[in-house]
């Protein structure tokens, strides 16, 4: 059960409402770890810049976005973020095995070079909290300074979303959809 309860706007300080109203008007739904980072609200707005840019403005492609926040949500067991991004993965052109794999822990199908690229690069990271030589150097090959750059940043707020989500328990959404992420 959630730690925190659902944001009521009318039950935040009043610095807390100028900061959810913000997030609002940004179209940002302060939902999940954004219900729980508006309680900090200038952290919450502080971090909406960059993970607004890493979700929509980087030119890094969909299926590779949503593998390295998937990789992100199977290394750190958040069934929230799994459940929130398994389905546009798929939309985006991620394979289905290579989804299914992830989510249960099986061995990695074969395929295309960015997509195992980004996988094998956030869950050695994510694992170890290194990147071997090999790994890094095949990544940097295919995504470039720029995109691994991002595709790293992009797991770290991820990550960040996960500790939020998972520390405070928040409940799954109405309506989830996907397979349950096992942990």
């Amino acid at each position: 059960m959630t730690r925190i309860p659902d944001v009521n706007r009318d039950e935040l300080t009043e610095s807390q409402q100028k900061a959810y109203d913000q997030l609002l008007s940004s179209g940002a739904t302060p939902q999940g770890p954004g219900a729980i980072a508006v309680h900090s609200p200038e952290m919450a707005l502080l971090r909406t810049a960059p993970s607004n840019y890493l979700r929509f403005q980087t030119t890094i492609p969909d299926r590779v976005l949503e593998l390295a926040i998937l990789t992100t949500a199977r290394c750190l067991d958040c069934p929230y973020v799994w459940n929130a991004h398994a389905g546009p993965a798929r939309k985006a052109g991620a394979s289905a095995g290579l989804v299914d794999a992830l989510r249960d822990r099986q061995p990695l199908p074969a395929v295309d070079g960015d997509e195992s690229a980004v996988v094998r690069y956030g869950m050695e990271l994510m694992q170890t909290h290194r990147v071997s030589d090999e790994t890094f150097q095949a990544a940097l090959g295919v995504f470039g300074k720029q995109h691994l750059v991002e595709l790293t940043a992009l797991m770290g707020q991820y990550a960040q979303n996960v500790f939020f989500l998972n520390a405070f328990a928040v409940d799954m959404p109405a309506g989830a959809t996907e397979q349950v992420l096992p942990v």
